[in-house]
């Protein structure tokens, strides 16, 4: 759900809605919470495939800001290196007889 303090300038903040006490959400907010949710997966494992390297998982006690921003941008990087791999991108015709 991320800070729900930080509010930067620019950006759009998306929350789902909350079900009234003693009340019900109607079908646009039912829909909505839907949509927002299928999204927030997507995040969420985006998340999880960061934290594969454990320096981001962990507790980073060095003190510059610039390293924390360095070992998270590298972690970034590695991700998107993993996901667009060849190795791991599906087959779009039948394999090739190998056979012969």
């Amino acid at each position: 759900m991320g800070f729900l303090g930080h509010r930067p300038p620019g950006v759009l903040i998306e929350m789902p809605h909350k079900k009234p006490p003693k009340g019900e959400l109607t079908f646009s907010q039912l829909l909505y919470n839907q949509l927002l949710s299928s999204l927030r997966v997507v995040i969420e494992h985006v998340h999880s495939g960061i934290k594969r390297l454990r320096m981001v998982r962990d507790k980073l006690r060095l003190r510059g800001d610039w390293f924390r921003d360095t070992v998270m941008v590298v972690a970034c990087g590695l991700h998107n290196l993993r996901v667009r791999s060849q190795h791991r991108a599906y087959l779009t015709h039948a394999p090739a007889n190998l056979d012969k």
